[in-house]
């Protein structure tokens, strides 16, 4: 088991956004230390690196890899090649934080999952962060204590505009490639809200579908809009939007969800969290402004890495978000509403 500082290499940079934040954040902490940054593109890892203080850079991911001197591989590639990053890093005995979704279909995030399970690794998917923002987790001990009732249904909302390839550069590049990813503008964002309404909830989803489509760029191979309406197989009923189809700086984000005893909603443009329930002090709703609502997780990932938490997420976390989002896409193209692929049993794996 490794001690602290723990030692993490950041391999690829397609998902910059995340790379960068997460990047930042081990820059900062006392118990980490970035010790390499890897990317095809080796100008961009020179510039990730002058920017995150790193000296160490490479092309080679299979490098950082299979090196000794890095024990948390952070994958930032794009989705089609995060199987080979994922899979090589679990063989070598790193753990693993992984880009969203983990994969394209479900045949290779099981490439990823048999590799994982095998090694015993730790694996924390990025759609998971969130059950580790200190919102998130004080409505979730609200909810396992009934306080609002019996939740009845929940909303969320994401519209963004369209992803870049690099920080100001307006070509969306990989991203919109259908041989890269498994799907556009809806999954980008939804595969966090399809985590976070499983754990809130403590549910698994009974079927899904809804509508996909390109309302503001028909051009594009993706869909930049989509719609979806879920079934949880406790009762609970969800709708997820989201967009690629806002113009720059007008993203907005909103959820919230209603219980027999009471609800909860979040608005990006307000930045105020409203409570209603029959418990003190909230009488009717309370507007207020929120605890944090993002994380980067990396304070667990280096407390699971050192062993002394365990995981909030896992590999299989990660296989069922991708599955339902996959569920999502054949019950939008069949106009019905469809029932998630069930991850393979122990003994059909192999």
């Amino acid at each position: 088991m490794p001690n602290a500082p723990v030692r993490f290499a950041l391999a690829g940079l397609d998902h910059h956004y995340w790379a960068f934040d997460l990047g930042q954040a081990i820059s900062k902490h006392p118990d980490a230390r970035l010790v390499a940054i890897g990317d095809a593109d080796l100008a961009r890892a020179q510039e990730a690196a002058n920017q995150l203080g790193v000296e160490r850079v490479t092309a080679n991911l299979d490098e950082l890899i299979e090196d000794d001197a890095v024990d948390v591989i952070a994958s930032f590639v794009s989705v089609d090649q995060n199987p080979r990053v994922c899979v090589g890093a679990a063989r070598a005995g790193k753990h693993i934080f992984s880009v969203k979704p983990l994969a394209r279909t479900t045949e290779e995030a099981t490439e990823i999952l048999l590799a994982v399970d095998a090694a015993g690794v730790f694996f924390m998917p990025a759609e998971s962060t969130s059950r580790v923002a200190a919102q998130y987790r004080t409505l979730k001990a609200w909810i396992d204590a009934g306080r609002f009732g019996r939740i009845l249904t929940a909303t969320i909302s994401q519209h963004a505009g369209l992803p870049r390839r690099w920080p100001n550069d307006a070509d969306s590049g990989w991203f919109i490639d259908p041989a890269r990813g498994p799907g556009g503008g809806w999954v980008d964002h939804s595969i966090y809200a399809i985590d976070r309404l499983r754990w809130l909830f403590d549910d698994e989803i009974k079927s899904i579908g809804g509508f996909s489509g390109n309302l503001k760029y028909p051009e594009l191979a993706f869909e930049d809009y989509g719609t979806a309406i879920v079934e949880f197989q406790k009762g609970l009923i969800a709708t997820i939007e989201v967009t690629w189809i806002v113009p720059p700086h007008a993203g907005r984000s909103h959820w919230s969800f209603v219980g027999t005893e009471g609800g909860a909603s979040y608005d990006s443009l307000t930045g105020r969290l409203s409570i209603a329930g029959n418990f003190a002090p909230f009488q009717g709703w309370l507007h207020t402004a929120p605890q944090a609502m993002h994380d980067t997780g990396l304070d667990h990932m280096i407390a699971c890495v050192l062993g002394t938490e365990q995981p909030v997420a896992n590999v299989h976390d990660a296989w069922r978000n991708l599955a339902a989002c996959a569920a999502f896409y054949g019950g939008a193209a069949a106009g019905t509403s469809i029932m998630p692929e069930q991850e393979p049993k122990e003994g059909a794996r192999g």
